[in-house]
């Protein structure tokens, strides 16, 4: 059984990500056959410009969790044309010559990243037109992409981006408002995954992460999975009302994704939502075991609203 990590990505979060290799056509998103990028982290999850942000990833295959020093990192400093409709701008997408490789990438965020992709606007340069200032997410947040690329992979190239959250000044408020805020808002933390419970006909209830040995399961059964969030994984913080005039306080959604090598699950993503957030503890999803025996690998990838993550990877064992 492999341990969890704390931390963000792609987090698809607060921002959709939108990472690792398409399933095929007809094939659940869940379902690992294939290399499959399903996260990427930077710790923390949100950094003011200067701060230094750590970034990893968690790249699944149908042999379990892998680990590649080669991935080639490089934080994109092109904020997003409007014309183009992509999570981030196409100029971020080919490769840099000089990126740096390794399993984790430091970095600065950099002094600018709120000129670049936040509120405040960038200086105008000569001949070109001036750059408006980003609007925010629903969730008052801005995002720095950080790109990993593996391109020594069996079956081709795998690329995916971190969203870094970057703390920027509120805009568009008054000075009130401005110092409310500040007083206020806490960055982001990474929400947690505290355990995970398998229960079947087969064994009853076990607790994934106190399992003295990997789990079996008969071929076919039925499997519920309880995952418990840990204390505080939904944190409140305020966004400015659309009025302009006052904050309005917000609780993070939860959203599990799920993933296996084998079997299904009754669903590719499970969450809680705002409203019920800080008082549910626990998200549940169903997985039906291959009919044939096998060693399976499941991931759970938690992310909250603004852009924490964190994760968790198990072994089952199908047969007899």
């Amino acid at each position: 059984m492999e341990q969890a990590k704390h931390a963000f990505l792609f987090a698809l979060a607060a921002t959709s990500f939108a990472l690792g290799c398409k399933p095929a056509v007809g094939q659940a998103p869940s379902l690992i056959t294939d290399y499959a990028l399903l996260a990427v982290i930077g710790e923390p999850p949100e950094a003011k410009p200067g701060d230094k942000v750590t970034y990893s990833y968690l790249l699944a295959s149908p042999q379990g969790t892998l680990a590649d020093d080669t991935a080639g990192w490089d934080v994109c400093l092109t904020p997003k044309p409007p014309a183009e409709n992509n999570a981030v701008a196409s100029a971020c997408n080919p490769p840099t010559p000089g990126a740096t490789a390794g399993s984790t990438f430091a970095a600065l965020m950099p002094t600018n990243a709120c000129q670049l992709f936040g509120p405040i606007a960038p200086p105008v340069q000569a001949g070109k037109p001036a750059i408006r200032p980003r609007d925010p997410d629903a969730t008052g947040g801005y995002y720095l992409p950080v790109r990993v690329k593996f391109s020594d992979l069996a079956t081709g190239d795998v690329t995916g981006f971190a969203f870094e959250r970057v703390t920027c000044p509120l805009a568009n408020a008054n000075s009130d408002v401005i110092k409310d805020y500040n007083t206020q808002y806490q960055a982001n933390k990474d929400p947690g995954i505290a355990g995970t419970d398998l229960v079947a006909s087969s064994v009853g209830t076990t607790n994934l992460d106190t399992a003295a040995q990997t789990v079996s399961v008969l071929p076919g059964d039925t499997v519920d999975f309880i995952a418990t969030f840990t204390a505080g994984s939904a944190e409140s913080f305020p966004v400015l009302a659309s009025s302009g005039d006052k904050l309005d306080n917000q609780t993070e959604s939860l959203h599990m994704s799920w993933f296996a090598t084998a079997g299904s699950f009754v669903h590719d993503r499970t969450g809680v939502a705002a409203a019920d957030a800080l008082t549910t503890t626990s998200t549940t999803n169903s997985w039906k075991a291959p009919n044939e025996t096998a060693v399976v690998y499941l991931w759970l990838v938690l992310r909250d609203s603004r852009g924490g993550t964190a994760f968790k990877s198990y072994t089952l064992n199908v047969g007899q």
